[in-house]
């Protein structure tokens, strides 16, 4: 697997379980949403600044994409973890960005099955200041 299988999962799932590490080192598993725009994937932190997965990821804590149905993590965090993971980084998007318009409009699309509360959140100007560009990890070299 590389960097190309997160961005078709990213492109292709209905939910994704994203894998972040508590205090101490333990992973955790959160199921998120997410969208490509011309190639390059985003999440957004629903929930603003105030979900713990935004808070470790812009930390600098490590974090990594399940490979897998991340739908998982929505029934049982714990199973997620079971999936075979690959290591991401991330980059944060100003809210001011011209591609957030893009987002909306791919979130929208990809989303419109959903619950009109659940898009709504995620289009929120709190979740909008929250955008994370999904990126292959830093190389160690």
């Amino acid at each position: 697997m590389g960097f190309e299988d997160v961005v078709e999962l990213l492109d292709q799932t209905q939910v994704v379980a994203v894998v972040t590490t508590r205090s101490g080192g333990a992973p955790i598993a959160t199921p998120i949403w997410s969208v490509v725009v011309d190639g390059v994937p985003y999440v957004r932190s629903a929930f603003g600044d105030g979900s713990w997965w935004y808070r470790h990821v812009r930390a600098g804590r490590p974090v990594a994409v399940a490979m897998g149905d991340g739908a998982v993590a929505e029934r049982d965090r714990d199973a997620a973890l079971d999936l075979p993971r690959e290591p991401v980084s991330t980059t944060y998007v100003p809210a001011d960005d011209d591609v957030q318009r893009l987002i909306d409009d791919e979130l929208r699309t990809k989303y419109a099955h959903a619950r009109k509360s659940s898009v709504d959140a995620i289009l929120s100007d709190e979740a909008l200041a929250c955008t994370l560009r999904i990126e292959a990890p830093l190389s160690s070299e």
